[in-house]
């Protein structure tokens, strides 16, 4: 066994004495022992205390932070030691950490306290199937059945362990705890094919017939595939074929699981492998707080007053600039001329507008950041066109229009509104716009001050209303509009810039307004819409369809009223954890009150002026309105006497160099907050984001997902504090773990020549030229243990990794010899081969380009890095720079040599590189080796050597163009220059050696061992200053999902060797958080005066999740070896070459069907 975990058959047998023994003697001792005031009274402090630890602990659980969920649980174990269901926790806490002895003393605890709770029964029996004791599962799986009959997930859980026995009695009970499942979910699918595998191994045709009738009724809208299946077992059982019905009914299954009915069918009566089992969210002695908002505040009332305005400042439209900072918002109003700071003086700009000065509507005036310079600018639109405004340092606007909107766009059309969304993804907001008339436009913002008019919203006529979010909870925003006749229509994102229209919601007809939230707290954005008889209605993206309801009704709403004119905004202005609707315009405002249940309830008196805007104005905790009363600007302050608590959140992107990959405030993304159970989702608009709490005290987790499509949980979030986005890489490639002898420590990452699916600029995606891939490891990284190496591949980052070969080549040379590989990522793909080289000599001396001594830096591989130069604007490019160095000696005469240039590259990512694409901004280009000339000028040697591939990576470059050349002093001198970010670690040149002058012995490897597994993901640190992000294997930081994976069929847990034996399509597909392990036999040692090295040798692929990237929804389309363009959108995976060459292994391998489903509903409970 290897060295990195291994576990004896003594240690399982006394896991499973533990579960059972500790958990009687656990009962008895408590029963003996328990104090009697260990439980703190309802109300106290002690109270307090453990409700905020014990939730933090499950809002840290459900995000994977298991090292931080075991201190709260243990830190609220202490106040309350008869809680069981804390115990309970730290249970799922260390089985999801891998630490079995540990859960089952917490077992044990909890057992002691709740002897009787069918769902610690049920955790008893998780355990031990946790351990691959199944005997022992099924006891404590009957056990739990027997405490609650109605307990689903333990029936389900017992039946699958009886069906996996031999005896006919394991059978029938299997069968018949199947069935009590669908007399109460009779329609239940995963149920129902469970049924009919066990029906057909008892040859039971009635109970196999039964079921056959129950999945035909529910088999409209199957895929093909399901349905040919279908028809097989339908006549299997007609026939009493038993084997082969059971074959049809598991060959169902696995084209059901990518079904959401089927998921969802799943999900009612088991838990995903990879979490091993849910934890508790209800304490079950202590009293639970309520998973509701709070009542209502009956005392809040809005008091009118001049907002800073004299008679002067009359007005036709408001719209509120938040500060950056901390400061008060600022409101600026126009009367259809000009553009003025409410309470200000001074003109800001000239509005554009007609001669008379004609009202714009109250969508003319957009705040957004479009420079991401953290300082809102402004987008006016009106009868006399657009007029774009910077912000400058001191606050005051700059007209750019002219370098904003160049030709052909035309700046003086008529325009209704104007509204922000990324709509391509690359990281700066592009501007929506709506003319009077005629189809809605796009101003593609191309991040230097241009823009690209485009028209992704067709069959449109005067857009109203823009709605930008994720509709369909599928991780990207949508877009929803409503056009000058009353219609509503909504685009599916297909990434890229590519929006599809959505069938079905421009039935909704005669719609005045529009705005999109999460109304109904269910963890889904909805729109909301106000239509012209005044009813209000949610509705919402189900499947394929829509679904609406209505809500509330605006009684006296005139009749007819034009779309556009009036809005609505979603806003929580009691405080009281629930979200409130304010409706206003013309015909005046309406608002009503969200109550515990998250109905309307009609607030009156609403106040008698026409509202703009809702935000803070005195920063007292509770929401304001801005509006306009009789042409006056003025603010409606809301007071209330509920003492309910309140917080805000000011998310923004890092404001720091080499970091574009959001824009500023976060727009488009989504932010969540978690008191106890409470949970409220809202959209991020740009402006800071207040939260209601009711009754809760405190935010346990705060959890962003931001428009770049990474998501970040921070604890502890006080009031209006900013939480700034996390620089980290979303793809890489796979990391190499070896057990060097002491433990398991990173390597390099993996499989770097070959993307799927890469945009290169704005317009391109990169062709694979090269699947085969080889990285050293030296002979101190990797060590036998037991007769074999030991060797983990894991995949942690947003990608699916495609294995179709890996093993290992053992390097066996002289001392005196050291052995290469090129690894090096470039158009031209460097030769695979080992390159045998004498001893390395370091460079004599290094310079950067602004001629600072950097030979220190690059004299040894040691993890300092030549990092002098600045980062540029976008992640992985920067200015030019190089490092110029000299050798220490001439290379001059026909001997080769070889420069080995080690390091690193933060790369760009498909939206980088698509945004960098767009503008007027320097291509990314690889390392150049230039060499000084006699003359004194410098000689480009080789223009594009690519750069290293990843982490700890050296590039092989050839020096025999450099030894030909003439020189102006006794050595050579060089530079390696790029504008990538490429940090250099060492710098030498090395002898060529011939086998004939030094023999290198060489064996190739195959796995004895090929094993996939469910992991997690390592805690990373840096490597230094500018170093970069390392793994540190033995410290998991969590083990739930960490990315929005890609959905399709990855391969089951297990021995994989066959698919990863030769290259031939048949290949391993691991999803992140998984981790391959290999062993590999250790041949005899080298001979005295040898040493040895090893080749990790790999053929694959890797797909990252990244927006821009092909098809980057989906594992599909299947890579091939014969198609590497991958340019062809995904069918239907029965459609797929490589499904079609290899589709039994899709019967036998890639069963687990993985979607982002539970990932994306976030801290919503299911």
């Amino acid at each position: 066994m290897g060295g990195g975990d291994r576990r004896t058959a003594r240690r399982v047998g006394l896991i499973s004495l533990l579960v059972a023994g500790l958990a009687g003697l656990g009962i008895a001792v408590h029963l003996l022992t328990r104090p009697a005031d260990s439980l703190p009274p309802s109300g106290s402090t002690a109270y307090r205390d453990t409700v905020r630890l014990f939730y933090r602990g499950l809002a840290s659980l459900e995000v994977g932070l298991l090292v931080e969920a075991t201190a709260q649980f243990d830190r609220a174990a202490e106040l309350a030691a008869d809680e069981p269901a804390i115990p309970a926790n730290l249970v799922v806490t260390h089985l999801r950490l891998g630490d079995d002895e540990t859960a089952a003393a917490y077992l044990a605890t909890a057992s002691g306290l709740a002897p009787q709770n069918a769902d610690i029964a049920l955790l008893a029996g998780l355990l031990e199937r946790f351990g691959g004791r199944f005997e022992a599962a099924a006891a404590q799986f009957r056990r739990a059945v027997e405490l609650d009959t109605d307990n689903l997930h333990a029936r389900f859980a017992l039946a699958r362990e009886l069906a996996q026995l031999e005896t006919e009695a394991d059978h029938l009970e299997a069968q018949q705890l199947l069935e009590a499942i669908l007399e109460r979910q009779p329609d239940n699918l995963a149920v129902l094919l469970e049924r009919a595998l066990v029906a057909a191994a008892r040859t039971d045709g009635a109970s196999l017939l039964d079921t056959v009738g129950r999945l035909e009724a529910a088999s409209d809208g199957w895929p093909q595939a399901a349905l040919a299946q279908l028809d097989t077992l339908s006549q299997a059982t007609e026939d009493g074929a038993f084997p082969q019905a059971e074959t049809a009914a598991a060959l169902i299954r696995n084209v059901l699981v990518r079904l959401g009915a089927f998921q969802d069918s799943l999900a009612a009566v088991t838990v995903d492998a990879e979490l091993v089992a849910e934890p508790f969210d209800r304490f079950l002695r202590l009293p639970s707080p309520t998973p509701t908002a709070s009542s209502p505040d009956e005392t809040l009332a809005f008091f009118v007053e001049p907002l800073n305005a004299t008679d002067a400042d009359a007005v036709s439209a408001l719209t509120i600039l938040s500060s950056p900072t901390d400061d008060a918002p600022t409101v600026f109003g126009t009367d259809g001329r000009q553009l003025q700071r409410v309470g200000a003086p001074d003109v800001v700009a000239l509005f554009p507008g007609d001669a008379v000065g004609s009202p714009p509507s109250a969508h003319g005036m957009l705040a957004f950041d479009w420079n991401n310079d953290f300082r809102p600018d402004l987008a006016l639109t009106g009868a006399g066109g657009l007029r774009l405004l910077e912000q400058t340092l001191d606050g005051t606007f700059t007209d750019v229009t002219p370098t904003g909107a160049p030709d052909p766009f035309d700046t003086t059309a008529s325009g209704f509104g104007a509204w922000a969304a990324d709509i391509e993804m690359d990281g700066d907001l592009d501007l929506v716009l709506g003319p009077t008339d005629g189809a809605p436009l796009v101003m593609r913002n191309n991040g230097d001050g241009t823009w690209l008019e485009l028209q992704p919203f067709t069959d449109l006529t005067g857009l109203r209303a823009f709605a930008w979010g994720d509709l369909d909870l599928d991780g990207d925003p949508d877009a929803a509009l409503l056009d000058a006749g009353g219609r509503l229509q909504s685009f599916e994102n297909q990434q890229a810039g590519e929006l599809q229209r959505w069938n079905g919601l421009d039935l909704q007809t005669g719609v005045a307004a529009l705005v999109m939230g999460d109304l109904n707290a269910d963890g889904r954005l909805d729109l909301v819409t106000l239509d012209t008889t005044g009813a209000i209605q949610r509705i919402a993206r189900q499947g394929e369809g829509w679904e609406s309801e209505t809500l509330a009704a605006w009684p006296d709403f005139p009749v007819g009223a034009a779309p556009g004119l009036h809005r609505l905004f979603l806003a929580d202005l009691d405080n009281n954890g629930a979200i409130d609707l304010v409706a206003s315009g013309p015909a005046g405002t309406r608002i009503w009150l969200g109550d515990a249940q998250s109905a309307l309830q009609p607030f009156l008196p609403a106040p008698d002026a026409e509202v703009f805007g809702v935000v803070d104005l005195d920063a007292d905790g509770r929401l304001d309105l801005v509006g306009l009363q009789d042409g006056r600007p003025v603010r409606m302050l809301g007071r209330g006497e509920a003492d309910y608590h309140w917080q805000v959140v000011r998310p923004r992107a890092l404001e720091a160099a080499g970091d574009q990959r959001i824009n500023s405030f976060g727009v488009g993304g989504e932010i969540e907050i978690r008191s106890g159970l409470l949970v409220q989702k809202q959209l991020l608009t740009g402006a800071p984001v207040h939260f209601g709490l009711g009754s809760h005290e405190q935010v346990e987790v705060t959890r962003i997902a931001w428009p770049n499509g990474v998501v970040q949980a921070e604890f502890d979030v006080g009031s209006d504090q900013r939480v700034e986005a996390e620089q980290r890489l979303k793809g890489s490639c796979p990391w190499l773990f070896a057990y060097d002898g002491e433990g398991m420590q990173f390597v390099t990452d993996f499989l770097w020549r070959s993307p799927l699916g890469l945009r290169i600029n704005a317009q391109d995606t990169a062709g694979i030229t090269q699947t085969e891939d080889w990285v050293r490891i030296r002979g101190d990284q990797l060590q036998a243990t037991d007769g074999e190496y030991d060797l983990r591949i894991t995949a942690e980052l947003w990608e699916t990794h495609f294995f179709d070969h890996v093993s290992v080549m053992v390097v066996d040379h002289p001392v005196a010899v050291e052995v290469f590989v090129d690894e090096r990522f470039a158009p031209q793909p460097p030769t695979l081969a080992l390159y045998p080289t004498g001893p390395p000599q370091s460079v004599r001396q290094a310079w950067d380009d602004a001629g600072r001594d950097v030979t220190d830096l690059v004299g040894t591989q040691d993890g300092r890095y030549v990092a002098t130069f600045e980062r540029g604007a976008y992640q992985g490019v920067t200015r030019d720079h190089y490092v110029e160095f000299e050798l220490d000696s001439a290379v001059s005469g026909p001997e080769p040599r070889w420069l080995l240039a080690h390091g690193w590259v933060y790369p760009t990512d498909s939206s980088i590189n698509v945004a960098i694409g767009q503008g007027r901004h320097p291509a990314p280009r690889g390392v150049a080796l230039e060499a000084l000339t006699e003359d004194g000028e410098w000689l480009t040697v080789h223009a594009d050597l690519g750069f290293p591939s990843g982490k700890n990576k050296t590039m092989v470059i050839d020096l025999s163009q450099v030894s030909q050349m003439p020189r102006t002093g006794p050595a050579p001198r060089l530079r390696l220059r790029t504008n990538l970010e490429v940090y250099w670690d060492w710098l030498a040149v090395a002898p060529d050696v011939t086998v004939e002058d030094a023999p290198v012995r060489t064996k190739r490897l195959q796995p004895s061992v090929a094993d996939l597994r469910y992991r997690g993901f390592s805690r990373t640190s840096d490597a230094g200053p500018r170093g970069p992000e390392v793994p540190h294997y033995d410290d998991i930081a969590n083990t739930g999902p960490r990315w929005r994976d890609l959905t399709g069929y990855h391969t089951r847990f297990g021995d994989v060797r066959e698919l990863l034996a030769k290259v031939d399509d048949r290949y391993l597909i691991m999803n992140a958080g998984d981790e391959l392990q290999l062993r590999f036999p250790a041949p005899e040692p080298p001979p005295a005066g040898w040493q040895r090295d090893f080749v990790l040798i790999g053929d694959g692929w890797v797909k990252d999740g990244d927006y821009n990237t092909g098809f980057s929804k989906t594992v599909r389309p299947l890579p091939s070896h014969d198609d590497p363009d991958y340019d062809t959108a995904p069918g239907s995976l029965e459609a797929d070459a490589v499904y079609l060459q290899h589709s039994d292994d899709w019967r036998t391998y890639h069963t687990r069907y993985v979607t982002p489903t539970a990932f994306l509903r976030g801290l919503a409970r299911p």
